[in-house]
């Protein structure tokens, strides 16, 4: 009989083994799910699976930064709406006159406005596991100083109510009369003037105009600066006037009327009497022009020396530290200096450094091609505007002995609230901020939503290419199963093969 050769036989056995192999690896499929237990027995495929992977990765590491910046943009949203609102409905009580001290020196509107204060200083210190938002890059501590330290120091270091007594001082100066000089006349000349050249306290003159007739004036001119009111032998007739106007220390201007009156008819504020000659006429004029002074200075220079404290010692930064009055004695001071950290609080203690864009202190990558900056520091103009005129408006306090030019000041203090918070001249708005951080969330959710799309592309991808059919797997399981089966049932009879069973 014929012998098959033994490679003949040998095929036939490798045959069966790799039909064995390929069902354990079906039997893997159905169990796992998976086409393949490496990136080699994927075939072709493999590169693209490997892509795939990659792309999901990156977007879900994207997709991670995205809901952390998120979570720390929808904080500060809520934080910079609020600390709005606050302005706005203190700048709304402001426009209302309620001059009544309600706890005896101040009114229902300044006990609004300290807790508005305390209020907008807490959304300044707001924080997302541990991150300070409004701190610019230094994240870790508290930016803001705690507010009884701000408003009323801390140990040695003066606080903002001191600051402000020290400016008014300084501002009004030793004899109430805003630190100008008006000396009886010299024969029918009346002479204002600066007690200091150059000095940043107190009124300053800008123009003297007059349409009483027979008079002159002249200036300002000179070092320091004067301005003069020379009568003549034609006097003045009844209802013309005088007008100084005066700049103050918040860039505010007022101005101080007098109006000449017959002799007799004088005594009513902002008026003089004509005398019965030049020099007669130039006293008087000089003795209701200091009672006027005194009075402006009491009212609108008080008013505005508040503002101008409010400016020195909130407006600062890490190159440009607070301004304090250079005195003791502060009455006659000429100067300011700079406040130090053992002698003056720093309300502010974040990255102060307002040379960069505060955006940029916060910067996420959320794309390969884009990033978005969302960063933010306390002492930005439009925080610390809304926080200052807060501070200014709270720490004043008043006289109800003196109602009558208390209430002036008032009037004079709570307008200017209603102009500042109005924001004014340009100035960085708190809306504008936000306007910048819900752009930048804008932004990231977009990113978002374009993430979600790519890793639900990939995934469908790797599902095509890594994913096993189990219900095709099974059905090629039973027919290898099959196919084995016969395989083994022959190679059994074969096995069995002998001459005498031949035979």
């Amino acid at each position: 009989m014929s012998v098959p050769p033994l490679s003949k036989s040998l095929g036939w056995t490798r045959g069966i083994i790799e039909s064995r192999e390929k069902l354990f690896d079906l039997q893997r499929q159905l169990a796992t799910g998976k086409k393949a237990a490496t990136y080699g027995t994927l075939g072709p495929d493999r590169t693209l699976s490997i892509a795939m992977r990659s792309r999901t990765s990156i977007t879900d590491a994207y997709k991670s930064t995205i809901q952390t910046i998120s979570l720390r943009m929808n904080v500060m949203t809520q934080a910079i709406d609020r600390f709005s609102n606050i302005g706005r409905e203190i700048r709304t009580d402001a426009m209302v006159p309620d001059y009544v001290l309600t706890d005896g020196n101040r009114s229902s509107t300044q006990l609004r406005a300290e807790a508005a204060l305390d209020e907008a200083l807490s959304l300044l210190r707001s924080e997302v596991g541990g991150r300070y938002l409004f701190a610019g890059r230094r994240t870790d501590a508290e930016p803001v100083e705690p507010t009884p330290a701000i408003m009323d120091g801390a140990g040695a270091r003066a606080g903002f109510k001191q600051h402000l007594s020290e400016r008014m001082q300084a501002d009004m100066g030793a004899d109430g009369l805003g630190r100008l000089v008006v000396p009886v006349p010299a024969a029918a000349d009346v002479a204002i003037s600066e007690d200091v050249d150059g000095s940043p306290f107190g009124f300053k003159i800008v123009q003297l105009a007059t349409t009483l007739t027979g008079t002159t004036a002249t200036g300002p001119a000179g070092v320091p600066p004067q301005a003069t009111l020379s009568f003549s032998a034609t006097l003045p007739e009844a209802g013309e006037t005088a007008r100084l106007t005066l700049s103050m220390p918040d860039g505010t201007e007022t101005v101080v009327e007098l109006t000449a009156v017959a002799a007799g008819e004088g005594g009513d504020p902002g008026t003089f009497e004509i005398g019965a000659d030049e020099t007669t006429t130039a006293a008087n004029f000089q003795a209701a022009l200091v009672t006027s002074l005194e009075t402006e200075a009491a009212t609108e220079l008080r008013a505005a020396s508040g503002y101008a404290a409010a400016d020195d010692f909130f407006n600062m930064d890490d190159a440009n530290p607070p301004q304090r009055v250079d005195g003791p004695p502060f009455d006659t001071a000429t100067a300011l200096r700079d406040g130090t950290p053992a002698d003056t609080v720093f309300w502010y203690v974040g990255d102060g450094d307002l040379t960069s864009d505060s955006r940029s202190t916060a910067i996420a990558r959320i794309d390969e091609s884009i990033s978005v900056a969302y960063g933010a520091r306390g002492n930005e103009e439009a925080f610390r505007w809304t926080i200052q005129n807060l501070a200014v408006l709270a720490a004043q306090t008043f006289d109800p002995n003196n109602p009558d030019v208390e209430r002036e000041r008032y009037s004079a203090m709570t307008s200017r609230v209603v102009s500042n918070l109005s924001f004014p001249d340009k100035r960085q708005t708190v809306e504008a901020i936000y306007a910048e951080i819900t752009t930048a969330q804008y932004v990231s959710g977009q990113a978002d939503e374009r993430h979600t799309a790519t890793k639900a592309t990939a995934v469908q991808l790797l599902s095509e290419v890594e994913v096993a059919d189990r219900d095709e797997v099974a059905v090629k399981i039973l027919q290898l199963q099959t196919r084995l089966e016969a395989s083994y049932q022959t190679t059994a009879v074969l096995s069995q093969l002998s001459l005498v069973n031949f035979l």
